[in-house]
């Protein structure tokens, strides 16, 4: 190996990660190294390396007493490892004993936690382990240093993709056009797979625009799409994907968004259209490993049919 192999930065968190967990294993021989992405109640296995009955994409289940304990530093043979490893258990649906012995140590990134790394061995009793936990715990820092800086890397080419589609922008309301909106879903898509990020379909098809062009003409018209971009540009944040589909559809991809704040959104969008007196139908879909955003979109566009349906039938 050349010493610029050796010795390079890590081209990705993966990477980086199976280092860091390649050396745990040398100090601690284990059935099993994890690492998570922590999203409200449930951690998304990211990452895994040796025998567990779970796989990466699965999510186990944790209790918010656990996630404390964890933040707190109670890491190690505490009441919090007996938590977190019935959690695992439910997750695993085995018969292994309940007491076998687990650690964990934060992943903290812009100092918000974003996962965990663990150990799991269902061959030690919990007080019969002797888990190096100062070791795992460097190794959870040095992590959660490579994981910043290379989202912090993500965020700066989000930025520059964004400039550079904007050839690939409807010049009416100054949001994404179809063919923007598809390169930068396919390019969010895989963030999200890679660092198992949420994120939030919006698909909206807004009330009124064939009236306005019939009645008051097409200049009218522009003004009324106009508003309609307006009214979603006062909701979204710089990183997220606002497009006009066409016509009088409109879609939007909030990124790196949960699933409470998914409800959240929409209120806000619904709150907005309303406060500037337009009349919209929305579906909302989340982000699943299984189908990516792409799948979302294929949900939320048909909850937002049932909605125009269920209203137009409301009104008549």
């Amino acid at each position: 190996m050349s010493t610029d192999a050796a010795f390079g930065e890590f081209s990705t968190f993966g990477d980086a990660a199976d280092a860091i967990i390649s050396m745990l294993n040398e100090l601690h021989a284990i059935d099993a190294w994890f690492i998570t992405r922590a999203r409200l109640d449930d951690w998304i296995v990211t990452h895994l390396y040796g025998n567990a009955s779970f796989a990466p994409g699965e999510t186990l289940p944790v209790g918010a007493a656990a996630r404390k304990r964890i933040l707190n530093g109670a890491f190690a043979k505490t009441h919090a490892e007996r938590e977190l490893e019935a959690c695992v258990e439910r997750a695993e649906r085995s018969s292994a004993d309940p007491a076998h012995a687990f650690i964990g140590a934060p992943l903290i990134v812009r100092d918000e936690l974003y996962g965990v790394l663990c150990g799991l061995d269902t061959r030690l009793m919990a007080e019969d382990a002797h888990f190096d936990s100062p070791s795992v715990m460097a190794a959870a820092r040095i992590l959660s240093t490579i994981l910043r800086r290379q989202l912090d890397a993500e965020e700066s080419l989000r930025r520059a993709e964004r400039a550079e589609a904007e050839a690939l922008v409807d010049e009416l309301t100054g949001l994404f056009n179809r063919r923007g909106w598809a390169r930068l879903v396919d390019r969010e898509e895989h963030r999200s797979e890679r660092y198992a990020h949420g994120a939030t379909v919006v698909m909206m098809d807004v009330d009124g625009l064939k009236n306005v062009n019939d009645e008051r003409g097409h200049a009218a018209g522009d003004a009324f799409l106009v508003t309609v971009a307006d009214a979603i540009r006062t909701v979204i944040r710089d990183h997220d994907v606002a497009a006009r589909l066409g016509g009088d559809e409109f879609a939007l991809l909030a990124v790196e968004y949960d699933d409470a704040a998914s409800s959240s959104l929409r209120d806000r969008l619904e709150a907005e259209f309303a406060r500037r007196g337009l009349g919209v139908s929305l579906g909302v879909a989340q982000r699943q490993h299984d189908g990516g955003i792409k799948r979302a979109i294929e949900r939320a566009d048909a909850a937002m049919y049932r909605c125009k349906s269920a209203r137009r039938n409301f009104v008549t």
